[in-house]
């Protein structure tokens, strides 16, 4: 049972050793509260972090903020649909020629690249390396250049870190798929010639059986347990193309994972309650996102409900950021750095470089002169 919180716990750090300890602390509250009552100290949880230059900064992906919100008359489709769509085609169509690693094979895939050259995505940038959140974090700090916009950013910085439980936030995932009476189910297999039978089939199995699903029991594994590739799983649907139907009557198919292309990847509308974000890996397609360790969230297709809908009116935005979400903030942790250029003098004693961030010569010949 996830611990009930109304919102993110802030905790503060002056120095890189406060950083260090919240983390510890961090790691002794998820041990104590796991599912699971194993409370061995050495059974470290899986962390992902995020580095925000302003504290004020809110966890959506850019491809949502500030947006509005329009559907069509069945909730089928968007206008954010379209602008997802529209470019998808511009930026592959104009860059084609310039993926030089392995060509990516599927939109989600090509999301990625967009969301590394700074397109906006329904993809949300996370590291697995605590170092990389801080460095991103504190970057106007970190840099060698000295000019007037450095100067502006590091007056009014105030940098933050987030901490996810991305495996936490799967098994949120999975469990939402049969909750509810299954409707997230019952969504999908609108056009099936025996939806009802298959849904209570499909619900039954995922409730019953989460150990065969999503979640492995041993603990040797736990470094890949929950975490999904939304790229890999395109894979595997393109291997039961034309028989899918077929497929999940006869179990031949993980249905968590065909339920997850279908809202992640192929993005069905869903309501703001059903379903959080979903953690993903993604195959490296630069050098620069393997230095850093990239990992992703990739939020479905909101349909925002009345009470979101009045909150737009009085803010101006929809409040659709995962730290307002109630089954993200018990899996959410933040830490605001309150002596930024301490922290960011002590990160580079422990070899913290632009080049680390954004390895080509430019950024590694600055890192050869600072002095900082």
């Amino acid at each position: 049972m996830l611990k009930n919180k109304h919102k993110v716990e802030v905790r503060y750090a002056e120095s890189l050793s406060q950083v260090y300890g919240h983390i510890g602390a961090i790691v002794s509250e998820v041990s104590k509260n796991s599912e699971s009552g194993n409370n061995d100290k050495e059974e470290r949880p899986l962390l992902w972090f995020r580095g925000n230059l302003n504290t004020k900064f809110n966890l959506e992906p850019s491809i949502f903020r500030g947006a509005e919100y329009h559907f069509n008359d069945d909730k089928t489709y968007s206008n954010n649909h379209l602008r997802e769509e529209y470019r998808f085609q511009s930026f592959m169509s104009r860059n084609f020629d310039n993926v030089t690693e392995r060509m990516p094979q599927s939109m989600i895939e090509w999301q990625e690249i967009m969301q590394h050259f700074f397109t906006k995505t329904r993809l949300m940038d996370w590291s697995e390396s605590l170092t990389v959140a801080l460095e991103f974090a504190l970057e106007a700090f970190i840099t060698p250049e000295k000019n007037l916009e450095i100067e502006e950013r590091r007056k009014t910085s105030t940098p933050a870190v987030w901490i996810l439980r991305p495996d936490a936030l799967n098994m949120e995932v999975y469990d939402s798929f049969w909750n509810n009476g299954g409707s997230l189910i019952k969504k999908v297999l609108d056009d099936s010639r025996n939806r009802d039978a298959l849904v209570k089939k499909l619900q039954g199995q995922l409730k019953n059986y989460k150990n065969i699903y999503a979640q492995l029991t041993n603990k040797n594994e736990k470094n890949m347990n929950g975490l999904v590739s939304l790229s890999s799983l395109e894979y595997i649907r393109s291997a039961y193309a034309g028989r899918m139907e077929q497929a999940l009557e006869r179990l031949e198919i993980n249905p968590f994972f065909y339920l997850l292309l279908r809202y992640y990847s192929d993005g069905i509308p869903v309501e703001l309650d059903a379903l959080p974000p979903l953690a993903i890996i993604h195959p490296y397609h630069s050098q620069r996102i393997k230095m850093q360790r990239g990992v992703f969230t990739v939020f479905p297709y909101y349909i925002p409900d009345k009470v979101t809908e009045d909150l737009k009116e009085l803010a101006g935005t929809y409040p659709l950021s995962m730290e307002y979400m109630q089954r993200c903030i018990p899996l959410l942790y933040k830490i605001q750095i309150t002596n930024p250029q301490k922290v960011a003098n002590e990160l580079i004693i422990t070899g913290a470089k632009r080049g680390s961030l954004y390895p080509d010569m430019e950024n590694i010949s600055k890192d050869i002169e600072n002095v900082v």
